[in-house]
């Protein structure tokens, strides 16, 4: 699998004929990917969008969907596997199993259709984005987070890491992304910027660092046997994505909180 070059910046999959299609339901990060930023992801979403009904598409084990409840948002998920219903329950958050494109759900009832890190997944991103639009109420909003790994130096790759080409169909710049969004009949009307460089560079030295010096240390990095180390490593690699990377330039590779509104609301 190879990712293609086009000369808009944006870097695309090159996916063989021979190869399956990529299933959407096994593309997935590990809980603390969506679990530790959650709170902060409400907290910005709260202060920029309506209150009301609001949609996560693809919530998984409705982490974002628990914080953001806590703002007042009457919440529902769109999830298309099953493997979270005993969690998604216990949380009391109701669910219905589908992908956004094939949805049963009414149409303009929601006043925020959420998603997040989806954008490089869909086969058909303009197809995806219509139909969550139609989900909206006149005065609805779609919220998501979307990575822009394309149009920058090969340099930043290698601190990177696994970018996943064939998961990830399409690698956006700032500039596709935003040639995306007018394709799309959308309108950007608050985004705010991370800079991943923290996340690669400060990531790889507590990897070195837990294997060389803490990892041998397990009686005090450990509770009842098990240790702690995945969990501190996930806390400081999220500290370093949200928290730092907020106070980069925009250069290299980043991650947006977007919020958009479609063309009809006619503003």
């Amino acid at each position: 699998m190879e990712g293609l070059l086009c000369g808009c910046g944006m870097v695309y999959t090159n996916q063989s004929a021979d190869l399956p299609p990529v299933n959407p339901t096994g593309v997935t990060h590990p809980d603390a990917f969506y679990l530790l930023p959650a709170e902060l992801k409400a907290a910005w979403m709260a202060q920029h969008c309506p209150r009301g009904r609001l949609l996560e598409v693809g919530c998984g084990a409705g982490f974002f969907l628990a914080a953001a409840r806590t703002y007042g948002y009457e919440v529902r998920g769109l999830e298309p596997s099953h493997a979270y219903d005993r969690h998604l329950e216990a949380l009391n958050i109701p669910i219905a199993h589908s992908f956004i494109e094939k949805n049963t759900l009414p149409k303009h009832s929601f006043d925020v259709v959420y998603h997040c890190d989806l954008l490089a997944h869909f086969p058909d991103p303009i197809l995806s984005l219509a139909a969550m639009c139609e989900l909206l109420n006149h005065d609805g909003v779609l919220c998501f987070e979307v990575g822009l790994l394309g149009g920058i130096s090969p340099f930043w790759y290698p601190l990177v890491g696994n970018i996943g080409l064939g998961e990830h169909l399409w690698l956006y710049s700032d500039k596709t992304f935003r040639a995306l969004m007018k394709r799309a009949g959308l309108s950007i009307v608050h985004v705010k910027y991370f800079g991943l460089a923290p996340e690669g560079i400060g990531g790889r030295i507590i990897d070195i660092l837990n294997r060389r010096l803490f990892a041998p240390a397990l009686g005090f990095f450990s509770q009842n046997g098990k240790s702690r180390l995945p969990q501190i490593q996930s806390f400081c690699v999220n500290f370093l994505r949200y928290r730092v990377g907020s106070l980069l330039p925009h250069v290299g590779p980043q991650t947006l909180l977007v919020v958009a509104k479609p063309s009809r609301n006619g503003k």
